[in-house]
């Protein structure tokens, strides 16, 4: 792997939040029953039996063993200033997928896909997103959402209870769904390796993984953020995805372009190409408006 990124000494996830997950986290502070589901993750050491279960099932990485796979999680922390290199797991599968579980001692789990379908810095997009779930104390509210689940399947008239708790919840944890794919690109500092890992999730088979065609996904997550503008889409977007714990991929691609086109991210200045980039983002949304401009004009003459 090329060491040839930035390292963001001092950084603070409030540099890099985004908006969304801040405004759902206060609303889920302020949510009857937060309090109640903490306690009892801390009473049950709940995070325990979670750990057990991954780490007596799956494969641990270290820098022993296979180091080459550990050092992509070794550089996402020292990228993204975490002081604590969480503990690596791998288990069979062949989605592009990770995740994190744990409050006080996570541990991050990779899909053995992951390594043999993704390049290194889509690698480094992906285990930095689940880095930037730690660096923003996200794991204690992940593994409530987990708790709620239960608690509704197994109590009597659960799910009318705890519904208002799991709602916030869930809404949050998509939220924070954002800001962890901020990280992401903090991490990898390339955002064509960001795409073509949204690329990569979101189906595109293996035998086109050599024929990517970028811009008409950006395209595609650029016209999926303006169904918003229709009332009825934001319906059935919000329905589709109330109980969800992510929000859609391609809308997690539009809500990252949008930052990547923002002020906000150059104060970051980690590479020249990613101003290249942006202008050919911004080239096919400009296309796109100026073609509906001209339609609008010559139906309106």
């Amino acid at each position: 792997m090329i060491k040839n990124k930035k390292i963001l000494k001092g950084l603070d996830h409030s540099q890099y939040e985004h908006p969304f997950d801040q405004k759902a986290l206060k609303a889920l502070e302020n949510t009857p029953g937060l309090s109640i589901v903490g306690n009892f993750i801390t009473k049950h050491t709940i995070e325990k039996i979670y750990t057990v279960q991954y780490t007596g099932s799956n494969l641990k990485v270290t820098k022993e063993n296979y180091p080459k796979i550990y050092e992509y999680l070794q550089y996402a922390c020292q990228i993204l200033d975490l002081p604590k290199v969480p503990d690596l797991y791998i288990q069979w599968g062949y989605g592009i997928n990770a995740f994190t579980v744990g409050a006080e001692n996570p541990i991050v789990v990779l899909n053995s896909g992951l390594i043999d379908l993704c390049d290194d810095d889509e690698i480094m997009f992906i285990i930095g997103h689940e880095c930037g779930h730690i660096k923003s104390n996200h794991m204690l509210y992940h593994m409530m959402a987990q708790v709620v689940n239960m608690a509704i399947d197994s109590i009597p008239f659960g799910n009318i209870a705890a519904a208002p708790l799991q709602y916030a919840l869930y809404y949050w944890d998509r939220m924070s769904e954002f800001t962890a794919d901020r990280a992401g690109l903090l991490c990898c500092q390339n955002k064509d390796a960001a795409i073509r890992a949204f690329m990569k999730m979101a189906g595109l088979p293996i035998k086109e993984f050599n024929n990517m065609n970028y811009q008409t996904f950006i395209q595609q997550a650029t016209e999926f953020k303006q169904l918003d503008y229709d009332a009825m889409s934001k319906v059935i977007k919000f329905i589709s995805i109330i109980d969800a714990s992510h929000p859609w991929t391609v809308m997690r691609a539009a809500e990252l372009l949008n930052w990547i086109n923002s002020d906000e991210f150059y104060k970051f200045n980690i590479g020249e190409s990613q101003k290249r980039l942006t202008e050919d983002t911004l080239n096919v949304i400009t296309y796109r408006e100026d073609k509906e401009n001209r339609k609008n004009k010559y139906l309106n003459q």
